[in-house]
């Protein structure tokens, strides 16, 4: 479970950033929307709204990159570059490093895990760990310190085992460090959705081949009532011959090189026809991509949505609204709020133009964010609750008028009547 992240130097994010999942003690609104972990109160979801090019993209570019960088840094040390970019708008921050840190709860203990990185190496990284506040390594370049007492995984052979374009703590994961590993995996535990096609693919393997996905998938869709009864897909690997008999001869041989498997896949949704008397009379199918892109992007996210709920993780969508009407982002929010739906403490960030869902009777002010960019195109985030707006006013509409900050300004719209 994520208490904070945060975010500095990097893409349009020039100071630090820090996005919280901590409740408000003085706001005892929608207690369903929290749930309490080790003394920590922490809210479910979090929106953040903002003028188009404010930063919240880079929001979840953060998340996106600290997950990846985490995960599979030996594997890209070997091609040599970190995939980061700082802030670039000022002389004062292009050649310093970019900054992350999350605080994280697993189990009964509370981590402390951030590091600094330039573009070829990892300046700075660190790990605490609470409760009784215990440093069990700090690293400057390639001089790291481990506190052995505590951190025996931290041994002198691996830190001769970090190159300077890794992760101390990813290394200490790949020998089967047992804190490490713990903090590796509640990253692990951190989805973050933000291409479509990768999320589809995920989707159609999740309905293909897992009878309990498919049914509440199915379920999900048919809630959402798009006109669709069932859908049904297939997976057939193809011959190399099949495979590239559409494509051009002279291409062929460039598509059949090496070991490689091929697959033809089919999605196909069943909707109601109807006889002259409006009389059901059977189904016929329609291509999945012949759908509204409402319709797609339901189902593409009705796995991650599922996977997160039942393992509790963290699932991060930019864009949640696009293409979907209000009333299915609202009925998604009001699933993680729930204890019903989100029984196992599951939580989810997204960012939204959906100013719909600006209503204190769906979100607390601490769960409702906003990005902006100042006068000097650094983004700047934020929530209701540290503008100290009061309960029982209608958000949405003080949004609109300016009160929160975060809105484009449109010049034109003060000359057209």
């Amino acid at each position: 479970m994520l208490i904070t992240f945060t975010v500095g130097n990097f893409l349009s994010i020039k100071e630090k950033q820090t996005l919280s999942f901590r409740a408000k003690k003085s706001d005892q609104s929608l207690p369903e929307s929290m749930f309490t972990k080790n003394q920590e109160v922490l809210v479910k979801s979090m929106a953040v709204f903002g003028p188009n090019a404010s930063g919240k993209s880079n929001l979840i570019k953060a998340f996106a990159f600290v997950r990846n960088f985490v995960l599979n840094g030996l594997q890209q040390s070997l091609t040599g570059g970190i995939p980061v970019e700082p802030f670039l708008l000022s002389t004062t921050t292009e050649t310093k490093p970019s900054v992350f840190e999350l605080e994280i709860l697993s189990g009964k203990n509370t981590f402390i895990y951030g590091f600094e990185v330039f573009s070829q190496k990892v300046h700075k990284e660190w790990l605490c760990q609470y409760p009784n506040k215990k440093i069990l390594f700090e690293r400057t370049e390639q001089d790291i310190k481990a506190n052995v007492r505590y951190f025996k995984e931290g041994s002198s052979n691996a830190v001769k085992n970090t190159r300077e374009n890794v992760l101390f703590l990813t290394v200490l994961a790949s020998l089967n460090g047992d804190i490490s590993k713990e903090v590796v995996n509640s990253i692990k535990k951190i989805q973050v959705l933000s291409k479509f096609d990768e999320t589809l693919n995920y989707s159609f393997d999740k309905y293909t081949k897992d009878a309990s996905y498919r049914q509440r998938m199915k379920d999900f869709i048919i809630q959402a009532d798009f006109g669709i009864r069932d859908l049904v897909s297939e997976e057939r690997q193809l011959t190399k011959e099949e495979f590239v008999k559409p494509v051009p001869a002279q291409f062929q041989d460039l598509l059949t090189t090496g070991k490689r498997n091929f697959f033809e896949r089919k999605l196909a949704t069943l909707h109601s026809r109807y006889d002259a008397r409006q009389k059901e009379i059977g189904q016929v199918a329609f291509n999945f991509f012949k759908e509204s892109e409402g319709t797609q992007k339901a189902f593409a996210l009705s796995a991650p949505f599922i996977n997160s709920l039942e393992e509790g993780n963290l699932l991060v969508v930019d864009e949640l609204d696009s293409s979907l009407h209000p009333l299915i982002c609202r009925y998604l929010l009001k699933l993680f709020n729930s204890e019903e739906g989100n029984s196992n403490q599951a939580q989810l960030v997204f960012t939204t133009h959906d100013i719909s869902l600006l209503d204190e009777d769906l979100l607390r002010r601490d769960q409702i964010w906003f990005t902006q960019k100042d006068k000097f195109g650094a983004t700047e985030l934020f929530s209701l609750a540290d503008l100290g707006e009061r309960s029982n006013l209608n958000f949405a509409k003080r949004y609109l008028e300016g009160r929160y900050g975060a809105l484009p300004y449109i010049k034109e719209l003060e000359t057209i009547e």
